[in-house]
């Protein structure tokens, strides 16, 4: 039975190849006809800007639709929404459940050029589109139109309430993911008159945006609205079983205080139960997709290792130290939580340890420690991907970053989310220069990461100059380009540790 949620995200899942011819867009004008209704953005330069357009509605807990037409010409000038979140930085849109909206950096020149389409990371529970540090104007101004959205977050939109609410709401915990579809086919349908071609839309993300990226790869409801992947830190496997997904639920309510304030709470008191059902649940990463049966038939690992993913080019790697912004210093030689392991069993946990010890017995436990949650979360997971894909015989280019942080509380290493700055070449921004001491010294690695991100999204190859020619990685050799500040294309440069997990 396919589901009414489900039935959105069937339509319009044709393969790529029946599109129409785009159409041609203006490449000046700052007033355009969506499908919506009129949208009217801002130029800066040779780069246009629209912000907030709303591509969907939902009800709490129900699945998205179409956001409704409105008349005359909307002003795509003001932050988009903010997915509702607890704390964090204040950001400049306002918090709304109301908050299925998409933002477009597109190049004044004729195109049709590619798209990149970018899906936030914050753990499934924060962050936005509208974030200064992942802005597409540096995309645009290279001939790429760039894309971010808005999905829903937290309990909002991974937490699955069909046992507690009833049939109707079966399958709600994967509404994070039909937001992100919405908005895919809302690009497939509208990018044409901004400039893009439908044809060469590239699906990317960081973190848990690269899982959810992931998690697309998973959906058969997604196969034909991305000719390209990019999962930068992501995975493919962090997604909850249906029985799991429902204790989860149960846990949440208990905080929240009652399934009856489920669909009645305060967003407020939304994100207060979040906060307390995240701190009292034994594995990290509560609020994920789930396995349904429905949209997601089966693991996205698991799709892709029986070869049912379409055979997409695919860029994925990792960062060398990520697991150092998640464990602070002053407790990363005590025994890991169950709170900070995301795919692995306690037990597995426990055998890794030892091995690690032996293996690597010049490090100290927090070292080591910190090793084995990078490996874990990120590390292995891109790994397991990247020889499912190029197992089926797609194009794979696998990287590891490991230029160090120049500055700030991880000087000398390569945490999560410093590939950001580079990809976006965005290192000046406060932001990224407060917690990582980047500036206008580091320009030459963004100049490289994100020409070749550039060169991947318009050729289907990674190549920037000052980077080695970047060989697809094949289980064969497992060549990966290992990003420092003297790059090189190594040969399964992580072969210790890999064979810690199996890999």
């Amino acid at each position: 039975m396919i589901h009414r949620r489900d039935a959105l995200a069937l339509l319009g899942a044709a393969p790529l190849a029946t599109l129409a011819t785009p159409v041609r867009a203006d490449p000046q004008a700052l007033t355009i006809a969506t499908t919506l209704g009129w949208v009217r953005g801002t130029a800066q330069g040779d780069i246009r800007i629209f912000t907030g357009i709303p591509f969907g509605r939902a009800a709490r807990f129900a699945a998205p639709e179409p956001a409704p037409r409105w008349q005359g010409v909307l002003a795509a000038t003001e932050p988009a929404h903010v997915a509702p979140q607890p704390g964090g930085q204040p950001l400049a849109g306002a918090m709304s459940e109301d908050c299925l909206q998409l933002n477009i950096w597109a190049p004044s020149t004729p195109g049709p050029h590619p798209v990149l389409v970018y899906i936030h990371g914050g753990g499934n529970e924060g962050g936005w589109s509208g974030e200064a540090g992942t802005a597409g104007d540096r995309f645009a101004r290279d001939g790429v139109v760039c894309v971010t959205m808005n999905y829903r977050l937290g309990a909002l939109g991974f937490l699955e309430t069909g046992a507690l609410l009833g049939a109707a709401y079966r399958g709600s915990g994967n509404n994070g993911l039909r937001d992100q579809l919405l908005a895919l086919r809302w690009v497939k349908a509208n990018i044409a008159v901004f400039g893009g071609d439908p044809r060469r839309v590239t699906i990317a993300g960081e973190s848990a945006g690269g899982k959810n990226v992931g998690s697309l790869m998973g959906l058969p409801a997604a196969d034909g609205f991305y000719a390209q992947a990019a999962m930068f830190s992501g995975g493919g496997e962090t997604v909850h079983a249906m029985a799991e997904a429902e204790a989860f639920a149960r846990h949440y309510m208990e905080a929240l205080g009652g399934k009856d304030r489920l669909l009645t709470a305060s967003v407020d008191d939304i994100l207060s139960a979040q906060k307390k059902a995240r701190a009292t649940w034994p594995r990290n990463f509560p609020f994920r997709p789930v396995v349904d049966g429905a949209l997601m038939p089966m693991v996205p690992l698991e799709r892709m290792r029986s070869g049912k993913t379409p055979g997409v080019p695919l860029l994925i790697g990792s960062n060398a130290d990520e697991g150092r912004m998640f464990l602070p210093a002053d407790r990363a030689d005590q025994p890991l939580s169950p709170q900070a392991i995301s795919n692995a069993t306690m037990a597995q946990i426990a055998d890794l340890e030892r091995s690690y010890a032996q293996a690597f017995p010049d490090l100290s436990p927090a070292q080591r420690h910190w090793r084995l949650l990078t490996a874990e979360e990120y590390g292995m997971p891109c790994l397991r991907i990247a020889l499912a894909h190029a197992a089926r015989g797609a194009s794979v280019f696998r990287y590891r970053l490991t230029y160090p942080a120049p500055g700030g509380v991880f000087k000398g290493h390569t945490p999560h989310v410093l590939d950001v700055p580079f990809t976006f070449d965005h290192v000046t921004i406060p932001t990224f220069a407060r917690f990582f001491g980047t500036s206008a010294a580091d320009q030459p690695m963004a100049d490289s990461m994100h020409a070749a991100m550039v060169s991947f999204v318009t050729q289907g190859r990674p190549a920037a100059a000052g980077l080695p020619d970047w060989g697809r990685f094949k289980a064969e050799g497992r060549a990966t380009m290992v990003l420092d500040h003297q790059s090189a294309l190594i040969p399964d440069p992580d072969r210790a540790e890999r064979l810690l997990w199996g890999v």
